[in-house]
C-alpha cells in the first residue's frame, strides 16, 4: 500500500466515498495454505482493523490471495461475519498466469465462500471472443464474475490496461448488462443456504465429458464414437455406454438394451454394440460417460497452490456426467 505503482490510503478512501466496494484480500497477501489458523484469523482481522483506522466502511466480502483456499480459511471468514468470498479458476481449470476462462457462478451449486470467477481478464487475455463467451454464461440465474487484478498492475502477468478496461465497461453498458459489486450479490442470492460439503460441486467437475456422439449403422452392428472434453490436461481412462429402447428409460439410466459397464480403455472410436438383438428399423437411444486419467505433471505443478484435499481428488479418476442423449435406428 502506497509503494510505487500501488494505491495510497487516500485513494482508497476516495474510492470508498465514490461508492466502490473495498473488499478484504488479507493484510500481507500470504499463501494462506501454508500458515496456521491463528495466522489466517490475523490476516483477516488485520485488514479489517486497517479499514476502521482509515475511516473506510467494513468489508463484507473476501478474495483469496493467489486463489488459495481451504476449509480452515472458509471457517474463519464465516466466523468473522463475512458474506461471501471469491476464488479463482482452480482446480477445475489450470492455474494460468495469462488469465482466461473458467466456471460461471451458479448459486444453486456453489457455496457462497467459494464463488468461482468466470474469466480472469488482462492484457495477456484480451480475447473479445473469450470475454463474450464468459459473459454469455450469465443466464438462468447464473452470474459471471470477472477478475481485473489491476488497472493497471505493477505485475506484467496480471495487468489490465486502462484502455482495455474502458472498452470492456462500455461493452457491458452497450449490452445492457447489470453490473454489481460482490457485496451486492446479497440482493440476488440467499447466502444463508450453504452446501453440506463445500467442495462437492468442485470435485464433481474434475472429470471429463463426452461430446459429439456418433453412431454408424451402415454395417451389421451399430458402431459408436465420441469425443472427450476437459477443462484440464487429462485424457480418458475408462467409459460406460448405455443403450435403451426409449428416451424415458435412458433418462433414468435404465439400459434395457445394453450396458457396457465400466470399460477401462482410452478408446473413443469404433465401439461395437454387443447388446440385445435389434429389430429391423428399431429406434434406440444411447449416452456415454467417461472417467478421467489425471495428468500428474499438472498436479505436481500446482500442488503448492491448491488445498491438499483437492490435490488428492485431482489424483483420482472421477466419472464425468453422462453425455447428452443421442438416437439411432438400425
Amino acid at each position: 500500500m502506497g509503494r510505487r505503482g500501488r494505491v495510497t490510503w487516500q485513494q482508497v478512501r476516495e474510492l470508498d466515498e465514490m461508492g466502490f466496494e473495498i473488499g478484504n484480500h488479507t493484510t500481507t497477501h500470504p499463501n494462506m495454505l501454508h500458515i496456521s489458523e491463528e495466522e489466517i484469523r490475523s490476516q483477516i482481522a488485520g485488514f479489517d482493523r486497517a479499514l476502521r483506522e482509515q475511516g473506510i466502511q467494513s468489508a463484507t466480502t473476501f478474495a483469496y490471495p493467489g486463489e488459495h483456499h481451504d476449509r480452515r480459511i472458509v471457517r474463519a471468514l464465516a466466523k468473522a461475519g463475512y458474506a461471501n468470498a471469491r476464488r479463482g479458476v482452480t482446480p477445475e481449470f489450470p492455474l494460468n498466469d495469462r488469465g482466461g476462462p473458467s466456471s460461471v457462478y451458479n448459486p444453486v451449486d456453489e457455496d457462497p465462500f467459494l464463488i468461482p470467477s468466470v474469466y480472469c481478464r488482462g492484457d495477456l487475455s484480451p480475447s473479445r471472443k473469450e470475454f463474450n463467451q464468459a459473459l454469455g454464461q450469465a443466464r438462468g440465474g447464473k452470474i459471471s464474475v470477472f477478475i481485473y487484478h489491476g488497472v493497471p498492475d505493477v505485475h506484467a502477468h496480471c495487468t489490465t490496461s486502462l484502455e482495455l478496461f474502458k472498452q470492456d465497461m462500455q461493452h457491458l453498458k452497450d449490452e445492457g448488462c447489470t453490473v454489481i459489486a460482490m457485496r451486492d450479490l446479497a440482493k440476488y442470492v440467499d447466502f444463508s443456504k450453504r452446501q453440506k460439503d463445500i467442495y462437492a460441486p468442485i470435485i464433481a467437475r474434475l472429470g471429463i465429458t463426452a461430446t459429439d456422439l456418433k453412431c454408424d449403422t451402415s454395417g451389421d452392428t451399430p458402431v459408436f464414437s465420441w469425443k472427450t472434453k476437459s477443462t484440464r490436461p487429462q485424457t480418458q481412462s475408462a467409459y460406460q455406454l448405455i443403450v435403451a429402447s426409449s428416451p424415458e428409460k435412458l433418462a433414468i439410466n435404465q439400459a434395457d438394451l445394453w450396458d457396457s459397464g465400466r470399460v477401462n480403455s482410452d478408446r473413443t472410436k469404433n465401439i461395437s454394440y454387443v447388446g440385445k438383438r435389434l429389430a429391423k428399423s428399431q429406434s434406440a437411444y444411447w449416452k456415454v460417460r467417461c472417467w478421467n486419467n489425471p495428468d500428474q505433471v499438472e498436479i505436481d505443478r500446482v500442488k503448492n497452490w491448491i488445498a491438499t484435499e483437492l490435490i488428492e481428488e485431482m489424483r483420482k479418476s472421477h466419472p464425468g456426467p453422462y453425455s447428452h442423449p443421442a438416437g439411432f435406428s438400425k
